[in-house]
Parts: structure tokens; C-alpha cells; sequence
């Protein structure tokens, strides 16, 4: 060997022990050619993909089949000896993808670095959009790691996206199609409408592939109330005669947005007289997206029978603010205080009666008949009836006792109650002398009038048998005061329609006393210093805000309004009718009567109108313009409005959850939220926006699109697997650093 050749050898020998050693101290990673690494494959598959792709691919090795969150490891080749498995729980799974494969858990392994020294070789059903290349990218390059991607061939109709948009005030739907290259080569392409039974579809588009405009797009349109779908027929040299159905769930009006919960029968409510309406059980409302409805009636349900998914349904309701709620406590059964803790702490009211300390004090008159006709168990009826009026009255309430036969006296003039004892000086009381109910009634409530309290009210108790009168006038004069009277019948002869004429001309009440334990504690029930009853009947008197009385029901429930309540409607005491929490334009409503006419026939024929205004209030505005477009990418939903502020997507179906997208901004009054929904099939939209829904539609989910983006496209083509598999074993290293100082030893041996 001559000098140059050794010195050669020394040059390129020599220094390699040193490279190895300083190589094997720096931890670097060993470069394994890629050709000598096994291979670990993932197949991301959409269900519609052909035995005959799979046969194509060469699949052999370590296989993985991506399975929306998860890897299955294949057994072996053989799984796919006759295309893709169809019994057990992986056909199962397969069958259920929705054609969007998942790349998460592809990523998740190849970060893991595959555990040994491999490359990697994805085989998919579709392009991966840009920002799945990118980081598939990342991933290969940071673990050294050898990745190609495979697109099977497109067994879909050659569409690649499908735009559509649309405003409240558009009949028509414009809808466009965006068909691939492959279209080219179609023999015959056909779009009609979806028609109902019986009816002809509509033809929307005939031709041949030569014949599509240069762009490949179509650009049509339907009448969104006449059709929600498209079929669109091709026929292919290669597969024959292929169909699909495009939904566009694009009207706007046509779903009911609200929603009736019951266990009642078909009998239509008040709400339903005025709104696309859809009724449902308790049971079946469990199963149903409750996001989809911009206001959910809970039509006198009981709160403690509202559990499991209802109960997380109406929640997630109110924390949204999608839609709004409406609950009717119609009777007792409805529920208190305790019963549901979660469900009562979105309600406007708390339930269980306000306490006798919250309410205003109360000037009273008691008119007590001491007369003949009193004898014997009226008399004492009506010693009792008095007592216990005084016994549920406030301390602070002004009392003014009177007693009346042929002539009348005073026992207490307007005193505080609580210095009041009454019993010593009604119980020695007996009966006697006719009866002369004007002149005592006439004085008293000229007596009551003059007191500088906002509520008055007097109490006759008798038995009705007097010398004749103009009670009438002595009605309307107390009216006009602002007065109320009250009459409690004692005895079988009472004059009742003296009474009733008395009671019900000054917006009072008429109780019948035929015995003590009839005595009625409901008369003044919000008096009563342990517990008033949650619900209560009789003629009761609904005010508006400006105090102003709007109707007479006959029942309701009495509960308390949380601090944060806005009251539309109360009871004479003060009890909410309609009260409300108020979410931007969203609401949890509570009406404390029914929504039948049961009880408020009266307040619906009066009041109706407002309550109506109310409910109108609750329904979003639309938007003046949604367009959704769907690629093979997902799908991005774009809204045209000057209002919007921050906005918000939420997306939403029956068993599937919901997703809370951002929209972006994309130029002057429009914004954009892209989203990837892995089911078919329609869902519920809803924009939300400053605490508010801006607006609610329906949004079909196609999938299975075929072609990639522009920037897909050039991303998969500029796509180049590393040469090397990088493998981080250090003992490569020092076997290197052996073999060169063997090889530097056999050189200089060779030398000498």
C-alpha cells in the first residue's frame, strides 16, 4: 500500500472512535436507515371504504386501526383476508365511524416515539387537512421518526364541499356544490329536491360531466320550506348508477322551539295557543336535546320527581342561556323549599311562603254581631272566629274592634295588636237586641280611613240578619277608599247574599263558618305566624306592577321572589304570580297558577296579552344572514351581524353532548367558528352572544366529502418521509466506538 493510501486511512479511521465516543457522551439519537426499520401501520378508515382499497394497500406488520379516541391493535394480516371485519366488537366499531377519521391518537403514539425503532405508514381515507399534516410533521420530526401518508382512493360521489346560505326573510334557499376533478369523468350527474309522499321532486340539475362549468361548482337553489334535502344521482364508469342524500337543514320557522313537559293529557295550554309547540312526558323529555328549544315548559311537574338527565338537561339549559324556562306551580304537589336544591337554586322565587315579618303592617277592622239573632253557638262561634283572626294578625297590624247589635261600641280603637288581649272582654259576652249592621259599619270604616297605613281591610263576622240598608253604597265607598271587606257567615240562616255583596264589591272574600274547625285561617293565611299554606284558593286579585288590579284567578301558589326577581304580576298580599330571572334575553320564569284556565281564565282574558309579551321577549332575533359551508375538513359556520360582540357556537344533539365554539372575526360584520362534529345527522346551533341567544337554527352534518383544500393539497404533495429512523439506544454507539478501534488498530498493525 503505498503512503498516500495510508495516510488516507488514518484520515478517515482514526478520528471515527473519537465521533462514536463523543456521539455516545451527548445522548444523540442513532440514525437507522429507514428501509431496515419494521413498520407500524394505522389505518384511518371512514366505514364506507372498500375491500378492495384495503387489498391495494399491502397491509402487513404491526397494524393499528384508529378508532375515534383509541388504537386497536389488529391481530395479524389476516384480519383483513376478506376486506374489513363485520361481526364482533371491532366490525361493530368500524360500522360506526363517521368518516372523518381522528388523528389524536395517531399523534399520541408517534410522540410516545412507537416504543422501539420503527417508522410509521398512515393509510387514510381522505386527505388530512393542513393542520394535520403540520402536526403529524411536528411529531415525526421531534421523535425521528419515518412517516408516510397514503390516500386511498376516493370511493365517494365526487363532491368536495357544499356552501349554503340563507336569512329569515329568504324563501328561497341558494345552496352550491362543489364537485372534484373526477366529476369530469361522470357520465351523467342528476340534483332534485326531497319531496314529501305523494309529491313530485323537484328537478334542480341534469347533465354530463363534460358539461359542468368550468369551476365545477353548481349553483342552485330551493324553497327552504318545501325542502330540507337534496338527492344527487350519479353515474360512474367504473361503479355504475351511485345516490346521496345532502341534507340542508336550512328552515328556520318550521321545528317547534318549545317544548311542553307534562303528565297531563292532549289539553292545550296557553302557550301552546300561540307557538309551534311539542309535548313530551317527563321520561321522553329525559332522552331529547333540550339545548334545541329556545323555551322549555315545565307544566306542573313536581321538582322532586325532576331527576337524572331531565334534571341535567333543564341546568345545562340555564347555565348556557340558550333558551329560557317556564315553570307553572299549578298546585300544592308542585314542590318546597328542599325538595330539589340544584333545580330551585335557578328559580326566580323560593318555595315556601314569605314570612309574616316581610309583609307591610295592616289597619283592620273587626266588626263582631253581639245581637239576638247571635244566640246561643253563633255567639260563641264568633267569639272563637274573632280570636283567632287577632291570633294571625302582626304585632305591629292596627286594630280596631267594634261590637254591634241595635247599637254599636268600640273595644279597641285602632291599637297596636300586640298590646291587645282580647279574650277577657269577648268571652263574657252574650247575645241580645236587634241587629243594625250600617251605622257601626259606616263609622268604622270612616274611622279606618282616616289611618295613615297603606293596607286596609275589615272583617264583618255575623250572620247576615239586619235591618235593611244601602250596603251598596257603603261597598262602593269603601272601595273608592281603598278598603277591602271580608264577611265570615256564622250560623244555617246566615244572610249570604248580603254578605257576598259586601265581600265581593270591595275585592274581599266571603267565608261560610258553620262550625269551629271550620273557622277559616285561610282569610288572612299571609298573617299567620307559623307557616302559611304553599298553595291557596278563593277569589284571589292579581295587580299589575303599577298596582292597578288586572283580573281575579282562583288559585295559587304563595312563595317568596329570590332578591334577583323581577315580579310582573302579584296577588293583593303581594305574592308573585309571574316572576323572573333575567339572562340578556333568556329567562327562568316561574307562573304560580296554571296554564289551562283552571283557575286563570279571568287573568288569560285580561292579562293575557301581557303575559304574551313577556314569552315573545324570550325568542331570539335572527341573524341577517348564516352561511355554513362543509368540506371534507369539517365545517364552518359563518354569521352576518353588526351587533355581535364576542360570539359564541354552541352545537348541540340529542345523545351526543354539546361543543362551545369561538367564532372569529372574518372582516366587517362577519365571523367565523369552524368546527369537526364526529356524527352525521342534524344538530341544534344556537349564537350566543353578551349573555344572550343571537339566534337558533338547525345545522346538518354531511361528512364523507371527498378532495382536500388548496393548502391540504400542497402540504400532502410537499410531504417527504426522513431517511433515517432515529433511535435512542446508546449502546449502538459504543459497539461503533469498538469496531473503529478495532479497525484504527488493524490499520496501524498493518503499517508497521
Amino acid at each position: 500500500m503505498n503512503r498516500n493510501k495510508w495516510d488516507l486511512a488514518k484520515i478517515t479511521v482514526f478520528p471515527l472512535p473519537f465521533l462514536f465516543l463523543a456521539a455516545w457522551l451527548g445522548g444523540l439519537g442513532f440514525p437507522l436507515p429507514a428501509f431496515l426499520a419494521p413498520t407500524r401501520t394505522y389505518l384511518a378508515l371512514s366505514s364506507a371504504t372498500l375491500p378492495a382499497d384495503l387489498a391495494a394497500a399491502r397491509i402487513g406488520g404491526e397494524t393499528f386501526l384508529v378508532l375515534g379516541d383509541r388504537l386497536t391493535e389488529l391481530p395479524g394480516r389476516g384480519e383483513f383476508a376478506a376486506g374489513l371485519p363485520d361481526a364482533g366488537p371491532l366490525g361493530a366499531a368500524l360500522a360506526g365511524l363517521p368518516g372523518l377519521p381522528i388523528l389524536g391518537p395517531v399523534l399520541k403514539d408517534l410522540e410516545g416515539g412507537l416504543g422501539k425503532a420503527r417508522k410509521a405508514r398512515i393509510i387514510i381515507s381522505r386527505p388530512p387537512s393542513a393542520a394535520e399534516i403540520a402536526q403529524l410533521r411536528a411529531a415525526a420530526l421531534k421523535g425521528g421518526i419515518p412517516l408516510s401518508i397514503e390516500v386511498l382512493p376516493s370511493r365517494d360521489l365526487p363532491i368536495a364541499a357544499l356552501t349554503r346560505a340563507y336569512s329569515p326573510t329568504d324563501r328561497q334557499l341558494g345552496f352550491e356544490l362543489l364537485l372534484s376533478p373526477r366529476a369530469r369523468e361522470l357520465g351523467s350527474l342528476e340534483l332534485r329536491g326531497e319531496a314529501g309522499p305523494g309529491q313530485q321532486s323537484p328537478l334542480l340539475y341534469r347533465g354530463t360531466g363534460k358539461g359542468l362549468p368550468d369551476d365545477l361548482v353548481l349553483r342552485l337553489s330551493v324553497d327552504r320550506e318545501k325542502t330540507r334535502a337534496v338527492i344527487a344521482s350519479f353515474t360512474d364508469a367504473s361503479q355504475g348508477l351511485l345516490s346521496r342524500r345532502l341534507q340542508l337543514a336550512a328552515t328556520l320557522e318550521e321545528e317547534p322551539k318549545v317544548l311542553v313537559i307534562s303528565a297531563r293529557g292532549a289539553r292545550e295550554s296557553f302557550v301552546e295557543k300561540f307557538y309551534p309547540t311539542r309535548r313530551a312526558s317527563p321520561a321522553e323529555a329525559g332522552k331529547l336535546d333540550l339545548l334545541s328549544y329556545e323555551l322549555v315548559v315545565v307544566d306542573g311537574v313536581p321538582i322532586k320527581s325532576i331527576r337524572g338527565s331531565l334534571l341535567e338537561g333543564l341546568l345545562e339549559l340555564a347555565d348556557k342561556r340558550s333558551g329560557s324556562l317556564l315553570f307553572a306551580a299549578d298546585s300544592p304537589d308542585f314542590g318546597s323549599k328542599g325538595e330539589n336544591p340544584k333545580l330551585e337554586a335557578i328559580l326566580p322565587d323560593i318555595l315556601m311562603p314569605r314570612d309574616v315579618k316581610d309583609l307591610p303592617d295592616l289597619g283592620i277592622l273587626v266588626l263582631i254581631d253581639v245581637s239576638g239573632s247571635m244566640f246561643g253557638d253563633k255567639l260563641s262561634l264568633a267569639k272563637v272566629t274573632g280570636l283567632e283572626l287577632l291570633h294571625n294578625l302582626k304585632p305591629g297590624d292596627l286594630i280596631g274592634l267594634m261590637l254591634f247589635s241595635d247599637v254599636h261600641s268600640w273595644v279597641h280603637q285602632f291599637e297596636p295588636n300586640s298590646s291587645i288581649v282580647a279574650a277577657p272582654e269577648l268571652e263574657p259576652l252574650s247575645a241580645g237586641g236587634g241587629t243594625d249592621l250600617a251605622p257601626a259599619l259606616v263609622e268604622g270604616l270612616e274611622r279606618l280611613s282616616r289611618l295613615a297605613i297603606r293596607d286596609k281591610h275589615a272583617v264583618v263576622i255575623s250572620d247576615g240578619v239586619t235591618k235593611p240598608a244601602d250596603f251598596q253604597a257603603i261597598a262602593d265607598s269603601a272601595k273608592a277608599k281603598g278598603i277591602s271587606i271580608s264577611a265570615m257567615g256564622i250560623g244555617e240562616d246566615v244572610n249570604r247574599a248580603l254578605l257576598e255583596r259586601l265581600a265581593l264589591g270591595t275585592g274581599g272574600r266571603y267565608y261560610r263558618v258553620a262550625s269551629a274547625d271550620q273557622i277559616p285561617a285561610l282569610l288572612f293565611e299571609d298573617r299567620q305566624s307559623v307557616a302559611r299554606p304553599p298553595f291557596t284558593q278563593g277569589r284571589i286579585p292579581v295587580l299589575a306592577l303599577n298596582g292597578q288590579r288586572v283580573a281575579l284567578i282562583g288559585g295559587m301558589a304563595q312563595y317568596a321572589p329570590v332578591p334577583t326577581a323581577s315580579v310582573v304580576f302579584t296577588n293583593d298580599l303581594g305574592d308573585p304570580l309571574l316572576a323572573s330571572r333575567e339572562y340578556g334575553n333568556r329567562a327562568v320564569i316561574l307562573f304560580a297558577s296554571d296554564l289551562y284556565g283552571t283557575y286563570t281564565r279571568d287573568f288569560f282574558a285580561s292579562a293575557g296579552a301581557a303575559f304574551k309579551d313577556r314569552l315573545d321577549a324570550l325568542f331570539s332575533e335572527k341573524p341577517a344572514r348564516i352561511g355554513v359551508a362543509e368540506s371534507a375538513e369539517g365545517l364552518e359556520v359563518i354569521a352576518r351581524s353588526d351587533r355581535l360582540a364576542a360570539p359564541r357556537l354552541l352545537l348541540s344533539r340529542a345523545g351526543s353532548g354539546s361543543l362551545d365554539l369561538a367564532f372569529r372575526r372574518r372582516g366587517s360584520g362577519a365571523w367565523a367558528a369552524e368546527a369537526q362534529l364526529p356524527e352525521r345527522g342534524e344538530w341544534s346551533a344556537s349564537i350566543l352572544d353578551r349573555g344572550g341567544t343571537v339566534a337558533s337554527f338547525p345545522l346538518a352534518v354531511n361528512g364523507g366529502f371527498v378532495s382536500a383544500r388548496a393548502d391540504s393539497a400542497a402540504a400532502l404533495a410537499a410531504w417527504r418521509p426522513l431517511a433515517f429512523r432515529t433511535v435512542r439506544e446508546g449502546s449502538l454507539w459504543l459497539l461503533l466506538f469498538f469496531l473503529a478501534c478495532l479497525a484504527a488498530t488493524v490499520i496501524m498493525r498493518i503499517k508497521r
